[in-house]
């Protein structure tokens, strides 16, 4: 009895390892032959940022202009990050990290991290770069999955050497545009749009329909317009109250000449409740 119960529990954990083989394959299939319809990531930022600044600035009585849906051929697939910059990459499982940020830098990951901090629990990921600082946090009450995966890539030293980006639009980004080898389905809030895209939200952003780890701010009601009007499926994991911070950072980052990245330098994560 006891060789016929190893012998299925073998076969269960074959199956199941087969199954999350063909997920991923399926996955990275998806993307290599991606068409760009709609919001990905915060490449659609860039392509829309001339249109949606206008649309705002126009007379409120005025109809509103439709944002035209882009028809690119060219199919999109990205990594967290460069290889140039990438660090270790795990294979198998994701342990949780150490929580006082001995981990080695790691940027790859061959599966999604198991949950890694108690429920309710609440963070602040202390980001720096040449200049300029921004404290997020992140709330696993609102949103638990998010919550996680922000801080088990800020006790990795996952955002390091990722971008940190003032968009004209009234948001900051931070994070790769791809994924760092998984996405895992995003939870909705549950919030109405205008309570989700509030100046001072912390979202957590999507990358071919997967939370990825990358993180936006809403730095003012020009960004919560444009996500808005995008219908931008972010979620919400956070709250920053203090805008004269947000208005700082946004400010410091906004010198970026064209073309030129600010790079996060290090992240720190703090946890509060």
């Amino acid at each position: 009895m006891a060789n016929k119960q190893e012998t299925k529990k073998r076969r269960v954990a074959a199956q199941k390892q087969a199954e999350r083989q063909r997920a991923a394959a399926a996955r990275r299939a998806r993307r290599r032959q991606l068409i760009l319809g709609g919001v990905i990531g915060f490449l659609v930022l860039a392509l829309i940022a001339p249109l949606a600044f206008g649309l705002f600035l126009a007379n409120d009585d005025e109809p509103a202009i439709e944002i035209p849906t882009t028809t690119t051929l060219a199919p999109l697939d990205f990594d967290w990050m460069p290889s140039s910059r990438a660090g270790v990459e795990l294979t198998g499982p994701t342990p949780c990290p150490p929580t006082d940020g001995s981990a080695e830098r790691t940027t790859g990951f061959e599966e999604a991290p198991t949950t890694c901090i108690g429920e309710g629990a609440a963070f602040e990921l202390a980001f720096t770069t040449d200049g300029t600082s921004l404290t997020v946090p992140v709330d696993a009450a609102i949103n638990p999955d998010a919550a996680n995966l922000a801080a088990v890539f800020g006790w990795y030293h996952a955002y390091e050497e990722t971008p940190i980006q003032a968009f004209s639009t009234g948001l900051i980004g931070i994070g790769g545009q791809g994924d760092a080898g998984f996405l895992i389905d995003p939870v909705p809030s549950g919030l109405p749009v205008e309570e989700r895209f509030e100046p001072g939200a912390v979202l957590a952003t999507t990358y071919d329909g997967g939370l990825n780890g990358a993180l936006m701010v809403v730095v003012d009601e020009t960004g919560q317009a444009v996500l808005e009007q995008i219908g931008a499926d972010f979620v919400r994991v956070g709250t920053i109250d203090d805008l004269d911070d947000v208005n700082a950072a946004f400010a410091a980052l906004s010198t970026a000449e064209v073309g030129e990245l600010f790079l996060v330098d290090s992240v720190t994560v703090t946890e509060t409740g």
